[in-house]
């Protein structure tokens, strides 16, 4: 059963087609006290009716109505909450109870303009929720004849429940660290989904891997992908898919065991073998990225680690790491560097010069973290989110203990500095 606790009458507004804001949370940042729905962006900027009172444009793409934006960029534009609304069958629902990891059909709606049928399942592991509880969700726009062939340039979305992570903004701040240290990272930004015109929840949207996102990042996006799950670089794993999952390109995995057979051996000899196939500025910066995060549940920092994706970028044939799963960030400050036991890390950190080489990257980001008062940024994120989190009628946590783990991912940040000095050192 999927009727929602929260009745639409006494939901937040979205911002869309809401008659009276007074009392209820805007999706923009506040700073005027509108929703900034003056119509510039393609919607109607009306304030009148409800979501059921909409006329919505039916199968089309948006790139080829007027006014509606091409770019998916707008929907990671953070001053303010993008609104997405999603409309089942019963059929859809029963499938998604029976079935939950199999696609089923689903029209989805956004600035008042309908696309379908569209593929929606579950998602998750330790994460994950039946879809009445709610249910971390991957959208396919290209799944069905008749629906649309993208979204916004994007052939699928994926909406995280946040259902392990007590801020419930550990996604948003961490991807954007990653993508400021150079790793190809996906982004994130905050969402409200409403299914079958009841509000269903606050959600971390994020870009689903695939490649459409490898263009935002490599010229040549045909090469092989794996999603790294609970293995590691070593012959015990690499040629098997359960530990290295294939995604993307020819299921070629002669560069994994190239890494592996070099890594057999230790040394700068070893590392410089391995670099054939390992792009290592690239894993320092992805394994900096997670130190300052505290990514600690995810590879390196553990030996047959998960949450990442490995690509074979076709223009250097080498692998480069990009990040997944970093829900469970800023939970834990403590010895990153003794942590990292990784088959990749720990080889490098036999080796000074590449030991030296991840720290000055920890270093520089740090750097940039404190330019840019990610501490204060984080402030920002938990002030748009807090009226919805608060009416979200099916989060994980009490109010209470999203502001307490909040507060605490805040100080974390703030005083990152000190505590990375104290477990690696200054500046190499």
């Amino acid at each position: 059963m999927i009727l929602l606790a929260l009745a639409l009458a006494c939901a937040p507004s979205s911002g869309i087609g809401k008659t009276d804001t007074t009392d209820s949370p805007s999706t923009g940042d506040g700073s005027d006290g509108s929703d900034g729905s003056d119509g510039s962006d393609g919607s109607d900027g009306s304030d009148g009716g409800d979501p059921t009172e909409w006329t919505p444009v039916p199968d089309e793409t948006t790139e080829s109505i007027a006014g509606a934006a091409a770019d998916s960029d707008i929907l990671f534009n953070e001053d303010e909450l993008p609104v997405f609304y999603l409309q089942l069958s019963d059929e859809s629902i029963r499938n998604l109870r029976d079935e939950p990891y199999e696609y089923t059909e689903a029209t989805f709606t956004w600035e008042g303009r309908e696309f379908g049928p569209v593929g929606i399942r579950t998602k998750g592991e330790n994460s994950w929720r039946p879809f009445a509880l709610k249910s971390s969700l991957k959208i396919d726009f290209n799944r069905y004849d008749g629906g649309p062939e993208r979204f916004l340039g994007m052939k699928g979305l994926t909406f995280n429940a946040m259902n392990e992570d007590y801020t419930m903004m550990h996604e948003r701040v961490a991807y954007k660290i990653y993508r400021m240290g150079g790793v190809p990272a996906v982004r994130a930004h905050h969402a409200i989904l409403y299914v079958n015109d009841e509000l269903y929840g606050l959600f971390v949207m994020i870009d689903t891997v695939d490649n459409i996102f490898l263009k935002q990042f490599f010229d040549d996006t045909t090469g092989p992908m794996y999603e790294q799950h609970d293995g590691d670089l070593t012959d015990d794993y690499v040629n098997n898919n359960r530990y290295f999952q294939h995604e993307n390109g020819e299921d070629d995995r002669s560069g994994l065991q190239g890494i592996a057979d070099a890594l057999e051996g230790s040394g700068p000899e070893a590392l410089e073998a391995a670099g054939v196939y390992l792009n290592w500025e690239g894993f320092h910066n992805y394994w900096a990225a997670s130190s300052i995060v505290m990514n600690f549940d995810a590879y390196p920092f553990r030996f047959a680690g998960d949450d990442c994706h490995l690509y074979q970028d076709p223009a250097t044939g080498q692998y480069v790491y990009i990040p997944h799963g970093v829900d469970e960030s800023f939970y834990y400050d403590d010895d990153f560097e003794g942590r990292a036991n990784g088959h990749i890390s720990a080889k490098c950190r036999e080796v000074p010069e590449c030991r030296d080489a991840w720290a000055v990257k920890v270093h520089d980001l740090l750097d940039l973290v404190e330019a840019g008062e990610l501490d204060a940024y984080a402030e920002t994120v938990a002030a748009q989110i807090q009226p919805w989190v608060e009416a979200d009628p099916n989060r994980n946590y009490s109010v209470s203990n999203v502001a307490s783990y909040q507060r605490d991912m805040i100080q974390k940040l703030a005083n990152r500095r000190a505590s990375v000095e104290y477990w690696i050192g200054p500046r190499p």
